[in-house]
């Protein structure tokens, strides 16, 4: 059916006469029409409100609407049934809309300054390659890689803030209200007292806003980057930005695809694989149908059972199940066959990413959840995760009690945590000084 784009976001239109769960007057009302309904509730601030207080994701082994209305508070489910009567969408299509709004609302801010991020970044990084001295090109291009780094630090910052405090138990506006209202040094601080971030990465990312605001505020300080002299010491500071970048991009939930692929524990692992490796064959089955004949008739592949060593960088020389290789010299079939595991291990990393999306945990505690289940230490995950270990012993408690279903299906048995655990002398000192 027909499309309506409404900003960033777009709605199928089910054709008169088509099944749908839409209302019998939506499907008679023209796409002009809905756009305009649609556009009408964007600036409604009863269903803005609806919109804040929806999750950010509903788990896959639930209903999206039985999820919704056992999660809303009271309040904004009953706003939801008075717009129905005001709109021409009932109530259950209302509540799926904002449900999808809450979700583009969270992917527009951080993810889009993490593109213009990563744009400024490249930059400056040719630009300090091809010359010797700090000109003014430089210097402008500095200065705008900083501000975006601290803009897509703050955001990564409070959203990681909101889903520590926001949890399902009690999502108010008052706690969105209080979380906003907070300046980004608090956030911050309340990130190294929950101890998700350490000490250590604390005091960095104190240094970068506080660099930040030296650079905007002194004209002085701006022209001659806070007398830096030297590509080396621009560079460094390069450095250290993307380490605060990269920690919030972690505690966040946004980047552990990789550090689930390469240290998860064996049965997430051959589950993964093996969706990534038959999503692999249907897409060759429409793009490549010539080179998949070829696999499949080679006596020494059983495609659907490829596996590879995840913890190599290059998959398709690992290859542990799946291929024979003993004796084999056809170099163009190897070809083949290391291009379709290629795919397989892009698309091992999308079944991560989907995986994380559809579970009733948040996707920084499915990323513990699975390296738990794999038998590492806390200090070691503490590491990978760039957090304190401290803070996933805590977590490990939070998961043998949330984890659902899905997720037991997928690592087969959640560990149980056992026995106390004290903080040592050292750990109290070190908590002393955030």
């Amino acid at each position: 059916g027909p499309v309506v784009i409404v900003g960033d976001a777009s709605y199928r239109v089910v054709p008169v006469g088509e099944e749908s769960d839409s209302s019998e007057d939506v499907r008679e009302l023209s796409v002009d029409e809905i756009r305009a309904a649609l556009s009408e509730l964007a600036d409604n601030d009863d269903f803005q409100s609806i919109v804040d207080n929806c999750p950010t994701n509903t788990p896959l082994v639930y209903d999206d609407i039985d999820y919704l209305t056992r999660h809303l508070p009271t309040t904004s489910l009953q706003k939801c049934q008075k717009l129905s009567e005001s709109t021409p969408f009932e109530k259950e299509l209302l509540l799926q809309v904002a449900y999808v709004e809450r979700q583009n609302s969270l992917v527009g801010h951080s993810d889009n300054v993490l593109e213009y991020y990563l744009e400024q970044r490249a930059e400056i990084a040719e630009k300090l390659r091809s010359t010797d001295e700090i000109d003014s090109d430089v210097e402008r291009s500095f200065f705008s890689y900083l501000l975006l780094a601290s803009a897509l630090i703050e955001e990564l910052t409070t959203e990681t803030v909101l889903n520590e405090l926001f949890r399902e138990e009690a999502r108010l506006d008052s706690i969105t209200e209080h979380v906003r209202s907070m300046g980004h040094a608090k956030r911050l601080e309340k990130l190294c007292d929950i101890q998700i971030l350490t000490g250590g990465d604390h005091g960095s990312l104190v240094e970068v806003k506080e660099r930040r605001n030296n650079l905007v505020h002194d004209a002085q300080k701006r022209a001659g980057l806070d007398e830096l002299e030297s590509r080396r010491e621009v560079a460094q500071i390069l450095e250290q930005t993307d380490r605060c970048a990269s920690v919030l991009l972690t505690i966040s939930g946004k980047n552990i695809e990789s550090v689930i692929a390469k240290r998860g524990c064996e049965p997430y692992i051959e589950h993964a694989q093996s969706e990534a490796v038959a999503d692999t064959i249907t897409t060759w089955e429409q793009e490549n149908p010539e080179r998949l004949s070829k696999l499949h008739d080679c006596e020494r592949a059983a495609l659907e059972e490829i596996h590879w060593d995840t913890e190599e960088s290059d998959p398709g020389n690992n290859i542990t199940e799946g291929f024979t290789f003993d004796g084999f010299d056809d170099e163009g079939l190897y070809e083949i066959l290391m291009e379709f595991v290629s795919d397989a291990s892009k698309a091992f990393l999308d079944r991560i990413d989907a995986d994380a999306n559809e579970s009733n945990l948040d996707r920084f505690d499915f990323a513990l959840m699975v390296l738990l289940c794999a038998g590492h230490s806390y200090d070691e995950i503490a590491r990978w995760l760039d957090t304190d270990e401290k803070y996933v012993q805590r977590k490990e408690n939070v998961i043998a009690w949330r984890a659902s279903q899905f997720e037991k299906d997928l690592v087969e048995e959640i560990p149980r945590p056992e026995g106390p655990t004290w903080p040592s002398e050292t750990e109290s000192d070190d908590q002393d000084e955030c």
